[in-house]
This record gives C-alpha cells, sequence and structure tokens, in this order.
C-alpha cells in the first residue's frame, strides 16, 4: 500500500476537478492507486466535475449580501449553464448557504470564500464541485465583491431575480447613527437603480484612471482630425468632448433617471439633507452583470431597469 500523500490528492484533483476531501478519501480506499482513484471518483460522479468545467457557464444568479452592523455589503455571482438549474432548489440552497457564510465570515476576496467551510463540511470549492456532480451542469463562483468602509451606509438592489447586482455605498458626517433611517435606505436604493439601469463605469472624475483619460482624449483627438477639424481648434473641441464622455459615465455626473433636471450627485444631496443629513454622498458602488465576459445570450437590463423605475414613479 502506497503512502498518500499531499502531491498525490493534489495530481488527483487537478485531473478530475474534484474537491480535495474526495481526492483524499479515494485514494485511501485505491491504496494510493491513482489510476483505481480515479476510477473512484468516476463512479461516484465526481470525476466528471473535470469535463463539465470546460463548459460555458454563463446563466446563474447575483445575490447580495448586507451587514448593516458593519457597514459593508456584498455581491457574489453563482454562474451555470442554464436557466433552468437556477431554479433547481440545489442550486438555490447553495447560493443561500454561500450568503449565509459570507454574512458569518465576511470574506476578503474570492479565494477566501471559496476556501471557507461550507454550512454541511468540507469547503466551499469542495461543495461547488459535488454540486457540479449531483446536477450535471458546470457550475461555479465566479465573481466577488466586497463594499464598505465601516462608517458608511452600503445598500444593495438585485435586478431580475439575480441578473444584475449593485451595491451602492453613501458617506457622510455621523452617517453610523443614521443607518435605520429609511430615507436613507431610499436614497440608495434610488442611486442602486440608476447604477443598474445606465452602467456608469467611474464613481467620479476622481475615480477615472489617468491612461484611461489619456486614452479616451486621444481618440476624439483623431476623430476630430479625421473629420477635417482645424488642428488650433482641437483641443477645445475634444475637452468639451471630453467633458461628455465624463458625464455619461461617472454615476455622481450623471443625469438621475428619475429627475433629469439634476444629476445624481445634487440628488442625493438635496435629499440628504431632507433626511436630516447634511453633505451625504456617493463614496463607491459595485455593479455585477450576470455572465459578463461570458458567451452567453444578450438581454436589455438596462431596458428592463428603466421600466421599473418608471413603474416606481407613478406610485
Amino acid at each position: 500500500m502506497a503512502a498518500v500523500t499531499a502531491q498525490m490528492v493534489k495530481e488527483l484533483r487537478e485531473a478530475t476537478g474534484a474537491g480535495m476531501t474526495d481526492c483524499k478519501k479515494a485514494l485511501d480506499e485505491a491504496s494510493g492507486d491513482m489510476d483505481a482513484a480515479l476510477k473512484v471518483l468516476r463512479e461516484r460522479g465526481l470525476a466528471a466535475a473535470a469535463k463539465k468545467s470546460s463548459r460555458a457557464a454563463s446563466e446563474g444568479v447575483v445575490a447580495a449580501v448586507i451587514a448593516n452592523d458593519l457597514g459593508t455589503g456584498y455581491l457574489v455571482e453563482v454562474n451555470c449553464e442554464t436557466d433552468f438549474v437556477t431554479r433547481n432548489e440545489e442550486f438555490q440552497a447553495f447560493v443561500a448557504n454561500l450568503q449565509n457564510i459570507i454574512l458569518k465570515n465576511n470574506p476578503a476576496s474570492l479565494e477566501a470564500l471559496t476556501s471557507a467551510g461550507y454550512t454541511t463540511g468540507g469547503t466551499v470549492a469542495e461543495a461547488t464541485t459535488n454540486l457540479v456532480a449531483k446536477i450535471g451542469e458546470n457550475i461555479t463562483v465566479r465573481r466577488y465583491a466586497a463594499l464598505g468602509a465601516g462608517s458608511n451606509l452600503v445598500a444593495s438592489y438585485v435586478h431580475g431575480g439575480g441578473k444584475v447586482g449593485v451595491l451602492v455605498e453613501l458617506t457622510a458626517d455621523g452617517l453610523t447613527a443614521q443607518r435605520s433611517n429609511p430615507a436613507l435606505s431610499e436614497i440608495a436604493k434610488d442611486v442602486a437603480l440608476q447604477v443598474a439601469a445606465m452602467k456608469p463605469l467611474y464613481t467620479n472624475r476622481d475615480t477615472v484612471p489617468a491612461d484611461i483619460v489619456k486614452s479616451e482624449s486621444e481618440v476624439f483627438w483623431t476623430q476630430y482630425k479625421n473629420q477635417g477639424k482645424p488642428e488650433a481648434a482641437l483641443p477645445k473641441i475634444v475637452s468639451s468632448r471630453m467633458d461628455t464622455w465624463h458625464k455619461e459615465n461617472c454615476l455622481t455626473e450623471q443625469m438621475f433617471v428619475k429627475d433629469d433636471s439634476k444629476t445624481v450627485s445634487a440628488y442625493v444631496a438635496d435629499a440628504g439633507k431632507q433626511a436630516g443629513v447634511a453633505g451625504l454622498k456617493i463614496a463607491n458602488f459595485v455593479r455585477l452583470e450576470l455572465g459578463q465576459g461570458v458567451e452567453k445570450k444578450s438581454g436589455d437590463f438596462a431596458a428592463e431597469v428603466a421600466q421599473q423605475i418608471a413603474a416606481s414613479s407613478k406610485n
């Protein structure tokens, strides 16, 4: 009987995609024989997870978790191959367990989340592999985001049953004592709806990387030069176009979708005053769109959210 080493477990895991615990058990049962251990995993349906992991998983859900006592919020994206699986009770239970694990452990990264202990034993990563084998589809905990400085207010919004997830962080002096203020929660939700619908790239001008500003300016410069604009006029033209670009892509400068007579930052400041909080501002936001970056069927999330905004405005 060959001694089972950590390297053997690692190799079997890489070859099958099965969890570390399952690989160790299989090697123990096979007396250290790698081929026999692989057969054990295949018989249990666990080795199949490796093949399934190569299939595109662009469906699933984005789920949110808010820890009001900590002033933090979290988003997690769990992907599967078909929308049908998102209605599977075991898949839904897995997502719910992830939310509880996040709330309990406050993981700082995706790696910290997947290595955290799972509700029924083992790690989140191992539980994911087991679910793949059981359901028969590739399932991944693909993305994870945390937001909150502790002293601020964080609110979430999830659109379309998990198609888009948004976190918004508001800041102001003395905001910690006001976290239970329902008016502030409503303001944060309005901003989250804005983020979901209008897809801003940055919070404000100060958060736009210098290389992005440089690159965009060069693009506009070339465009207008090719259009035959006078060389001497280009600096002013490009500056004006970049001003428009910032208004389109920076959350605070976008026109507020519920009242296009004011910017989002103006809405937040005005609404904050009415709620008894002076100097209310947007500190940050996170937006995760389901399957972003993975080949999938296109969906007009902006139109869906816009419809919901219109409906809520009538109430």
